[in-house]
């Protein structure tokens, strides 16, 4: 290992009195009314691999370029309370069975970032490709006849190029692409072996970027 690099694996554990969650209103007359709302004592597990290395180790050509990646696996589990429990055990469908737990609202189930960066000091150059995406997550606790709502992966691609100028080194341009694959960001109701239905969806599209840096001191 050279300096700056890291292998690794952690464990962790968080507990949670009284998480604020984004819960749809038992009471509203439709699907689409809900806030932020205390709900029952939750934890979370989770399990950490992270890899900073250089490319040397392939060909001396490759010192310059670096890969870093970093995947967390995570279990969550919320205690629901007495009224989410009861809500859903009445709207219980033939052959589901009900926990008094689920899982947490905004807590992915793994996390995934890995990239490819190039850095050349003596030119001021460096550069970097660079991927994210998350598990399927819940986004809106339901309650009823409403299902919960899950946010489907995002699979997240972006470039990001820059180039120092001058002797001094004072100035600098910057050049990105964001989202090259061009992905969705959707999410969808999702209940007991019922078809997904919409919730929202839309398309962030792919963008570039062109920024100019100047230090004065």
């Amino acid at each position: 290992m050279n300096p700056g690099e890291l292998i690794s694996v952690n464990v962790f554990f968080k507990s949670f009195a009284d998480p604020i969650e984004l819960v749809r209103i038992p009471v509203a007359p439709n699907g689409n009314d809900f806030q932020p709302r205390n709900v029952g004592d939750g934890q979370l597990f989770g399990l950490e691999f992270q890899v900073i290395k250089s490319l040397n180790f392939i060909s001396e050509s490759l010192k310059s370029f670096n890969f870093s990646g970093n995947l967390t696996l995570i279990e969550s589990q919320i205690d629901m309370t007495d009224a989410e429990f009861n809500a859903r055990k009445g709207a219980e469908k033939v052959g589901e069975s009900i926990d008094n737990t689920r899982e947490m609202a905004g807590q992915a189930p793994y996390i995934i970032n890995a990239g490819i960066s190039y850095d050349n000091t003596d030119n001021g150059f460096s550069a970097g490709l660079f991927y994210n995406d998350k598990g399927r997550t819940m986004e809106i606790v339901g309650g009823q006849s409403f299902p919960d709502v899950y946010a489907e992966q995002f699979h997240s691609l972006n470039f990001t190029l820059n180039k120092t100028l001058g002797e001094e080194k004072r100035a600098a341009i910057n050049f990105k692409v964001a989202n090259i694959l061009n992905d969705r960001r959707e999410s969808f109701y999702r209940a007991f072996e019922a078809t997904p239905q919409i919730f929202t969806g839309f398309s962030p599209g792919v963008t570039f970027s062109v920024g100019f840096r100047y230090d004065l001191i």
